[in-house]
């Protein structure tokens, strides 16, 4: 064996290049994209790098249009590959009525937050509706017949929605959120709530 290749085998390993190697590691681990896209909201109105350590699984955020965003933010954010949304004021007098609109997420209540925010930052007047935010939809539809008595269908496009409104009139509308991103599920909730066929 070289003496070069000797030496180096028996020189100590420096901790601080270990936990260099650690920390990018971790960091790719967490920039990784996932299945699905998974949402958060903040309402902070300075978003800076520390505001992005406390989202551990988004990739997507949606914050104020008059939030300011820090650049050493922006730089966090397009090394771990989250994409920030700004949303568009609503004024007070403009909110529209959720207390009828029921929005459960049980694997990831944020993401649930997030739609709620971007509706009502849209404005529309919203219907009533029973909507389920799911990374495993079939499993939720056959939660809500079985066991809650619901008529529940599976909503994978925009599209769907005024299909199954007719085929089925739906109590419940389970968004499968591996295939719909936050706008597109904002969309459909909109339609659906427009098409009053929340109830039987």
């Amino acid at each position: 064996m070289p003496k070069d290749a000797q030496a180096a085998r028996n020189a100590p390993i420096d901790p601080a290049w270990i936990a260099a190697i650690a920390r990018e590691v971790i960091a790719r681990l967490k920039a990784t994209p996932r299945t699905g896209t998974m949402a958060a909201s903040i309402d902070d109105r300075i978003i800076t790098a520390n505001t992005l350590e406390k989202i551990t699984s988004a990739t997507q955020i949606f914050i104020a249009p008059e939030a300011v965003v820090t650049p050493s933010a922006r730089d966090e954010a397009r090394r771990r590959g989250i994409t920030i949304n700004r949303t568009v004021e609503v004024l007070p007098d403009q909110q529209p009525n959720h207390a009828k609109l029921e929005i459960t997420d049980t694997a990831s209540p944020e993401r649930a937050d997030a739609v709620r925010k971007q509706l009502a930052r849209r404005g529309d007047a919203l219907g009533a509706a029973k909507i389920v935010l799911s990374d495993t939809p079939a499993r939720d539809v056959h939660q809500q017949c079985t066991a809650d008595g619901e008529v529940a269908v599976m909503i994978s496009s925009v599209t769907d929605v005024r299909r199954f409104a007719v085929e089925l009139s739906p109590t419940v509308w389970v968004l499968d959120m591996e295939r719909l991103n936050i706008p597109a599920a904002v969309n459909a909730i909109a339609q659906i709530t427009q098409l009053g066929t929340h109830s039987r």
